[in-house]
């Protein structure tokens, strides 16, 4: 029962701060979160670009391919949610 008490004020804490609401921070959009795609992809690439030590190549290659891949599955999703709209608004004229 202690325990629940501490959970439970800990929660309230979390959303009050001296009795007001905190504000959560908001998930990103999918603009943002391609953008840092994006970026994380190009500095992978960069790091691949200049690495010198023969035993960090294999960790610069797969972070390469990861960022890659990340993109495009966020790249992809967009497109999807765009051509969803899209057929709605479409639908609805």
């Amino acid at each position: 029962m202690i325990r629940l008490v501490k959970l439970l004020k800990g929660i309230k804490n979390y959303f009050l701060e001296d009795g007001n609401p905190v504000d959560v921070p908001q998930s990103k959009s999918a603009i943002q979160l391609l953008e840092e795609a994006k970026k994380e992809w190009q500095c992978a690439r960069e790091y691949f670009n200049n690495v010198s030590d023969p035993e960090l190549v294999d960790y610069a290659i797969f972070s390469v391919q990861a960022a890659e891949k990340r993109y495009e599955y966020l790249l992809k999703k967009e497109k999807q949610v765009n051509k969803e709209k899209e057929y709605i608004l479409k639908r609805n004229e």
